[in-house]
């Protein structure tokens, strides 16, 4: 009986978890989204290959710079049946920002940190009741996520320092 309960609970947890963006395709596809459409100099690139998402680049300051960051193209998203993200992420030790965005017209996207661990691979769970919305990267007031109307992923990093960055994702998936 108890190994019945197991299965069932294993099963009910695995079906609560969904992978939604596994690298392994090439949709959807990514872009560069940096300081550069408000003068900075910052560059970065995404590049998508063997199954990971890998975001590198360096962050400048010069010209009121600061961020570098990736979207994904335009697709809807429901995200609904979900209460969190989690993401199998490898980094170099700074934090970053997980976003969504519901629209592409209004510059509002939702958004929470996350901390990495030079070289290793770990996985972190962000709440979507805990992503706020921003706007240039600046807390608005606005309507919470809704999560059945997410169009975009993103990855940002602004840590108001000149720096090299890297940053590699295995997979997110809702929980």
């Amino acid at each position: 009986m108890k190994l019945l309960a197991l299965g069932v609970a294993l099963l009910s947890s695995a079906a609560l978890s969904s992978t939604l963006l596994d690298f392994q395709a090439s949709e959807p596809a990514w872009y560069a989204r940096n300081d550069t459409v408000m003068g900075g100099v910052s560059n970065s690139r995404v590049r998508v290959g063997g199954g990971v998402l890998q975001f590198t680049g360096q962050v400048r300051l010069e010209n009121n710079g600061g961020f570098s960051g990736i979207r994904s193209n335009p697709a809807p998203f429901d995200l609904s049946q979900f209460s969190s993200l989690t993401l199998r992420v490898k980094g170099d030790g700074k934090p970053y920002a997980l976003q969504l965005g519901t629209s592409t017209s209004n510059g509002v996207t939702y958004r929470n940190e996350f901390n990495t661990v030079a070289g290793r691979w770990i996985e972190v769970t962000i709440p979507l009741n805990s992503l706020r919305p921003t706007r240039s990267g600046e807390r608005v007031a606005g309507p919470v996520l809704n999560p059945g109307k997410v169009v975009f992923f993103g990855l940002v990093i602004g840590n108001n320092r000149a720096e090299r960055f890297a940053l590699e994702v295995d997979w997110i998936k809702g929980q």
